[in-house]
């Protein structure tokens, strides 16, 4: 008899930790409609993912990837999740409702602009991926979430650089100059100087210096490198990857 109790709770909690670990959601902060309109009031934006008490999947996972990504580039946009219960004290279904959010195809993902009166839903019709989220939040917003290591006014500079004349390509870089003095976070300084360096190297060897840096980095990052290391060498390749154009026009190409 008290093995089958042993087993019986092993099992219980092997099932209690699997939902934990796959509610977990590094960066989201836990709301319920006790402190949702007080939470949300405190940030100008919020992305709010409305889903069952224990989410798991795909949808989860991208959402997840998706707060990690937002948290490293801005500390305007509140993260959160809502779990809603259809059974016991039905928590949060009330919040649900207010919403319109359809318990029947969660998740209901959610952006709130300054405060909650100012809300739009994630269209219905595109995939929860991480693209489409940084997608939905750039496009609303005036955050800028875009691929790991690339800052929006640096992107700007880069869209086009090298078939710019020499006297816009000399402009560009001291504006990023500029930009990279005005920066506080350390993170966003190191990526700065990477598009600095990319910028300098254009102007110097052409677009020749894209392709091959290009798969100079995939090689590197397809090797036997330290995770850290691996990171730095994808965030290179981001930015790299922000002067690729289609077709060059400067005349010396």
């Amino acid at each position: 008899m008290s093995r089958n109790l042993g087993l019986l709770l092993l099992m219980i909690c092997l099932w209690v930790g699997d939902f934990s670990e796959a509610n977990t959601c590094p960066g989201c902060v836990d709301l319920d409609d006790i402190i949702f309109n007080k939470t949300i009031e405190r940030f100008p934006y919020a992305l709010i993912k409305f889903d069952i008490a224990f989410p798991y999947g795909e949808k989860h996972e991208a959402f997840a990837a998706f707060s990690r990504a937002a948290h490293s580039v801005t500390d305007d946009l509140l993260i959160g999740t809502v779990g809603i219960k259809d059974y016991g004290d039905n928590e949060n279904k009330e919040l649900g409702e207010r919403y319109n959010i359809d318990d029947k195809n969660f998740p209901g993902i959610m952006l709130f602009r300054h405060g909650v009166k100012d809300f739009l839903h994630f269209p219905e019709h595109l995939d929860v991926t991480v693209d489409n989220l940084k997608t939905f939040v750039t496009s609303n917003t005036e955050l800028f979430i875009g691929k790991e290591g690339c800052l929006k006014e640096f992107n700007e500079l880069a869209k086009n650089f090298v078939n710019q004349k020499e006297e816009e390509q000399k402009s560009r870089l001291e504006k990023a100059e500029e930009l990279k003095a005005s920066l506080k976070r350390e993170a966003d300084q190191t990526s700065a100087q990477f598009y600095k360096l990319f910028m300098e190297k254009l102007m110097a060897q052409g677009y020749d210096y894209f392709e091959q840096e290009i798969k100079r980095l995939q090689r590197l990052k397809a090797g036997k490198v330290s995770a850290a290391k691996k990171q730095e060498l994808a965030k290179k390749l981001n930015i790299l990857e922000s002067f690729r154009v289609n077709v060059l026009t400067k005349e010396e190409l």
